[in-house]
């Protein structure tokens, strides 16, 4: 009676097992193509963010403060308040930028290590794996609820500038933008969505 009582539990802890075994690889798709799916529901938005760059000839880190807009399917602003007021709105293929006073205009084909890096940031709101895939190889780690996608140049003229483009996020979008320079500067941008 017992050793039936035991085959029965084994039984039971067996089929237990199956199944956990069976749903597996939907909790193991956590994937690039998982994410990027993840990321192109939630397309647009507007954001705070703070930069923090670190940078060899200075002594202390630089800081600074502001908003970030994005609406696809090409259109990102950034606006720094602190510590100088700057903007830069990208449209499609058109930078413009305006600082004390002045506006230039840029296109970004012609500064191609200015357009890769404009489209990590594009290609990862929008979820877009093709747009990334274009300019970088990519690396993911983590889960769902707290992921980290790595961008490293395939360009040669891009590596001698970039290293590699770190992302972190969320089920909620991406919170941090790290860039790290071929000199060893870097730049970590922290983003806090504004609530809805």
């Amino acid at each position: 009676m017992i050793f039936g009582h035991l085959k029965s539990r084994s039984r039971s802890i067996a089929f237990s097992l199956l199944a956990l075994g069976f749903f597996t690889p939907t909790w193991a798709a956590w994937d690039v193509a998982s994410l990027m799916q993840q990321l192109a529901q939630h397309p647009s938005g507007k954001a705070r963010f703070t930069e923090t760059k670190t940078l060899a000839v200075l002594d202390q880190p630089v800081v600074s403060t502001g908003t970030m807009l994005y609406s696809p399917p090409d259109r990102l602003e950034k606006h720094t308040l602190k510590p100088v007021p700057e903007s830069l709105v990208i449209r499609g293929n058109d930078l413009t930028v305006v600082r004390d006073g002045v506006t230039r205009q840029l296109r970004l084909p012609q500064y191609p290590e200015v357009l890769a890096f404009v489209e990590a940031l594009r290609g990862t709101l929008v979820g877009s794996r093709t747009l990334l895939e274009q300019h970088y190889s990519l690396s993911l780690s983590g889960s769902q609820r707290d992921w980290r996608l790595v961008l490293t140049p395939l360009d040669d003229r891009m590596k001698r500038w970039v290293k590699q483009i770190q992302v972190k996020g969320s089920d909620k979008g991406v919170n941090m933008v790290e860039t790290l320079q071929a000199d060893g500067d870097k730049s970590v941008i922290s983003i806090t969505p504004d609530a809805p």
